[in-house]
């Protein structure tokens, strides 16, 4: 810890000390509760560790993001913020009263005995709270001196077979790398689950749950279209419990094959490069200027979508009400619906950053994608995450063969060799039923399905 790092944190222990001796002299002076300073710090130091929102109240709260560590098995923490309250009588004991052969001088003194006795058991427990509420925020305070330089990993997901097996690999994946690598860049995970309610991997993967979109807004069968809603519920529910200042927004199928660095900083965010996002081509500025309303100059959109896309949360917070509406916005009108299809809320979160003044680095070897990308490098660089959204079909010899060996027949020997995530839309591809391909398909398809192999031959439960 440098000199300036350890003076903050003596400050902020100082602080922090000094609430509770002002809190106890308080008590112990015979005030019933601290001063209004001490209990608005308290609340605080209470909000920093039990975030306590709409949301808490509701049975599919889960298990917090910022306190887990992968490999581990957690169990979800369901309900409302389990608060400790004021202890005041309203003066009124809570023993029945009675009058008996020693008149009202006896009761008085026995009914004031008994208030002393309750006085002193809840300064006490006044106390003690006090004393935990420090403890809490020191360790916070440690925890996130130790995030710094880190990020954290944000995997949005439903509860679909299709992306829960993938989700399982890309944790799994996760938590190898960091184990091996405990002083990488790589924070912690939270899978936001869009869903609106608990999946069977609640104990396997740190999660929390959203809701889905607003009665209101239809999907129409395109449910990244949920996407940005989750990460606004995210941000007004969740962001303040993680450690770091930083955050990765990944997806289903990014399998990490090498920690990234953090490549963000506070006033530029780091983003993969699409060719199919192009905003300032001419058959398409068109339609980015009926949706550009803060008129941001053509040479502020960049050619990116929402992921791999790694931010400081406090960019995040900009960038996410205004792609959420131009999401929905976006999805509604025809034209654009049209021309960017799968891809429109990509198309929106460029439009949304530049409007918002959000920048981003391209990173080109951020990732790659096989079959285009044969190595584990983009541009002589060495990549980080693999994106394995595309269709790979080989000769015998190795020799890519787009569409020829497509289907059941490939699957079964039948000619070549094919992999496509969209087989196994409505259940996890079976242990033994991926092959590895021929040599010359190259590295980065094969690494994938060692990886994928791997997770499906070690995790329990396969199949879930």
């Amino acid at each position: 810890m440098g000199r300036k790092s350890r003076s903050a944190f003596a400050v902020g222990v100082f602080a922090l000390s000094a609430l509770v001796t002002y809190n106890v002299a308080a008590m112990a002076h015979g005030h019933s509760t601290a001063s209004s300073l001490g209990h608005h710090m308290d609340s605080h130091i209470g909000h920093l560790e039990d975030k306590h929102d709409a949301f808490s109240f509701e049975a599919h709260v889960v298990a917090r993001a910022g306190d887990r560590r992968p490999g581990d098995v957690h169990h979800a923490v369901k309900g409302a913020r389990v608060g400790l309250k004021g202890h005041g009588h309203g003066g009124v004991s809570g023993h029945h009263r009675r009058r008996d052969d020693r008149g009202t001088s006896g009761t008085s003194e026995e009914e004031g005995a008994t208030a002393a006795r309750e006085n002193a058991v809840h300064r006490r427990s006044s106390e003690a709270r006090v004393e935990q509420n420090v403890e809490h925020a020191s360790s916070r305070v440690e925890r996130r001196a130790k995030a710094k330089g880190k990020f954290h990993v944000l995997l949005t997901a439903n509860d679909a077979p299709y992306q829960r097996w993938q989700s399982r690999v890309m944790y799994y994946q996760y938590g190898k790398l960091r184990r091996a690598f405990p002083d990488s860049a790589l924070g912690g995970f939270t899978r936001i689950l869009h869903s609106g309610h608990e999946d069977a991997l609640m104990n396997e993967i740190p999660t929390v749950v959203v809701n889905t979109l607003p009665a209101d807004v239809h999907d129409d069968g395109y449910v990244v279209l949920h996407r940005p809603y989750a990460f606004k519920q995210w941000l007004e529910t969740y962001a303040d419990d993680i450690d770091e200042e930083f955050v990765l927004m990944s997806e289903p199928d990014h399998l990490f094959v090498r920690p990234p660095p953090l490549l963000a900083t506070k006033t530029k965010a780091a983003a993969f490069p699409f060719f199919y996002i192009a905003p300032n081509d001419p058959k398409f500025k068109p339609i980015v200027e009926r949706f550009n309303e803060a008129r941001a100059p053509p040479e502020a959109f960049a050619p990116i979508g929402s992921s791999p896309v790694m931010i400081h949360v406090d960019a995040l917070r900009r960038v996410v009400p205004k792609w959420h509406e131009l999401a929905v916005a976006m999805k509604r009108d025809a034209q654009a619906n049209e021309a960017f299809g799968w891809v429109v809320e990509m198309w929106a979160y460029s439009i949304a950053s530049a409007q918002v003044g959000v920048t981003h680095e391209l990173v080109k070897h951020f990732m790659l994608q096989p079959p285009f990308d044969k190595t584990m490098q983009v541009g002589g660089k060495d990549a980080y995450i693999v994106h394995y959204t595309y269709g790979d079909d080989y000769d015998a010899n190795g020799r890519f063969t787009p569409g020829v060996n497509q289907g059941a027949a490939a699957l079964k020997g039948g000619g070549g060799w094919h992999f496509d995530k969209r087989d196994f839309t409505d259940r996890a591809p079976r242990r033994g039923e991926l092959t590895l391909p021929p040599a010359n398909a190259g590295e980065a398809i094969r690494r994938t399905i060692e990886i994928i192999v791997e997770a499906m031959d070690t995790l329990p439960n396969w199949g879930l």
